[in-house]
């Protein structure tokens, strides 16, 4: 986020509870048509929305014609990328859209979000020089530019199944680079970050999507208060004075002494600003 901020600046400030696309019923029975037309006249609705100038142009797929109902197709040797974004110039990209990927409005959504994103960034000049992360940088700014609904309603999954040489075999299939519960969290962040309120960033999301939300705000309060909790303090488990820190990914914090995880001193703390405020009160 910190990056973006830095390149991109607090990007449609004046936007207020009107940043987020909102991907309707309406909008998903538009594009589930599938057609080239369509979805062109969709990804025009969505850079309209980012105020980007231009738009990229999506082209006909020229891959496998329908691999989703052909009995020999061999899923598990399937590369292709779910779209492919190819620049032509300065404004210029011509998109191709995996046809797999018609039979999951919700993952067409997230496709068009994620590919007009690599198209604006492009514009603006920002990329990481790591393929993977970058996609990931991509999938982020999905949601710093107001099209995180999209994208966090296609990260979900799709399941069918083949029926080849008397075998019943399942598949999933599902796009995305992010985890959804990071994408969640960013949201989510995003939401605090211009005073949006949660149920607004709520509209409109799957069932699965809305799911990730639950919990949310208590855990950012808690993470929060960790976060003035990392420093050199004495350790209510062991008696030693410490470093509080998190390790590598993880949301807690540990005791560089003993080793524990400090919950006991989270619960501590705040029992203890409780009482601070408490007395603050009193007098």
């Amino acid at each position: 986020m910190g990056f973006l901020t830095g390149r991109l600046g607090v990007y449609r400030l004046n936007a207020g509870d009107d940043f987020f696309f909102e991907p309707t019923p309406g909008f998903y029975g538009f594009i589930s048509q599938g057609t080239t037309d369509c979805l062109n006249e969709a990804i025009r609705m969505l850079a309209d929305h980012i105020e980007s100038r231009t738009a990229p142009v999506i082209e006909e797929w020229k891959g496998s014609y329908d691999p989703l109902v052909t009995s020999d197709y061999d899923w598990t040797k399937d590369k292709t990328p779910p779209g492919m974004i190819r620049y032509r110039g300065p404004n210029h990209s011509r998109i191709e859209i995996n046809i797999a990927n018609k039979y999951s409005p919700h993952i067409m959504g997230g496709i068009l979000a994620h590919e007009l994103t690599h198209h604006f960034l492009d514009l603006k000049g920002v990329s990481h020089a790591d393929v993977e992360e970058n996609e990931q940088l991509t999938d982020l700014a999905t949601a710093y530019l107001g099209l995180g609904k999209l994208t966090l309603n296609g990260y979900e999954p799709i399941s069918w199944t083949q029926l080849k040489q008397q075998k019943r075999i399942d598949y999933t299939y599902q796009v995305g680079y992010l985890s959804t519960e990071a994408l969640a969290a960013i949201i989510y962040q995003v939401c605090r970050l211009r005073s949006i309120s949660i149920e607004i960033a709520k509209r409109n999301l799957s069932d699965s999507a809305l799911n990730l939300f639950e919990g949310l705000d208590e855990r950012a309060n808690e993470y929060h208060l960790k976060k003035q909790l990392v420093g050199d303090r004495q350790c209510p488990h062991c008696g030693t004075f410490a470093e509080f820190s998190f390790i590598e990914d993880d949301d807690c914090i540990y005791c560089s002494a003993c080793g524990l995880e400090w919950n006991a001193c989270l619960n501590y703390a705040y029992k203890k600003r409780k009482s601070f405020r408490h007395r603050i009160r009193s007098w």
